[in-house]
Parts: structure tokens; C-alpha cells; sequence
């Protein structure tokens, strides 16, 4: 792995917990989706699903995130 720095960036989350499965990234990522939308935010790329945890962590505890780089 290596490391490298990227500039700075405004970036839109919304955080979940549980299992990262296919539905709920997509679910999450369309209430994201809409609240930039509703607040007028212009959303630049692809979406993107950040995982913090182990896979031994109970679901309950897992933090996930979507995430979009925004104007």
C-alpha cells in the first residue's frame, strides 16, 4: 500500500451501521442522493462506501459510510 495526498475536498456523508450488503449501500446512497439534491448541493463523481471495521465486529457497531465530493 502506498500513501499519497490528495487536495482538499467538501465532501457529503451519511453514515450507517450493520452489514455494507448491496440493497442498503443503494438504499443509503439514495437518501443521500435526495437530501443533496433537496439543499441544492451539486454532487461531482461517484458515490463511494467506506467501511471502518473488522469483519469479526458485530453489525450493530460496524460504521459504514457513502460518501460524495460535492461543489
Amino acid at each position: 500500500m502506498k500513501l499519497r495526498q490528495i487536495p482538499p475536498q467538501r465532501i457529503a456523508a451519511v453514515r450507517f451501521s450493520g452489514f455494507s450488503e448491496e440493497v442498503r449501500v443503494q438504499e443509503q446512497t439514495a437518501l443521500l442522493s435526495a437530501w443533496l439534491e433537496k439543499n441544492q448541493v451539486k454532487a461531482l463523481g461517484a458515490p463511494q462506501l467506506a467501511r471502518y471495521n473488522p469483519p469479526i465486529t458485530l453489525p450493530p457497531l460496524r460504521r459504514n459510510e457513502i460518501m460524495r465530493v460535492v461543489e
